[in-house]
């Protein structure tokens, strides 16, 4: 698939190069009138994104991973105290 990419670009780490995400507002019962789906708020619908945005989105991902990992060994580590 990402031969159908620029080679300048890679593919949107967000919506997989699809250019749209689920609406998380109320699925089939969508109140904001996109109906379940809306443009990547990254590529912006385009489906693919410069390699810059694409590095630091993964280096984002990886920092909220590793902050998201922090905090449950900390909760797990408090309760286990109790």
């Amino acid at each position: 698939m990402m031969e159908d990419f620029d080679e300048d670009f890679c593919q949107c780490p967000r919506c997989s190069g699809w250019g749209f995400i689920d609406c998380h507002c109320g699925g089939d019962l969508c109140v904001c009138d996109n109906y379940g789906e809306r443009d990547c708020p990254l590529c912006y619908g385009e489906g693919e994104v410069s390699e810059a945005t694409y590095i630091a989105y993964q280096e984002r991902q990886s920092e909220n991973a590793r902050l998201w990992s922090e905090a449950m060994a900390k909760r797990d580590a408090e309760g286990e105290v109790k």
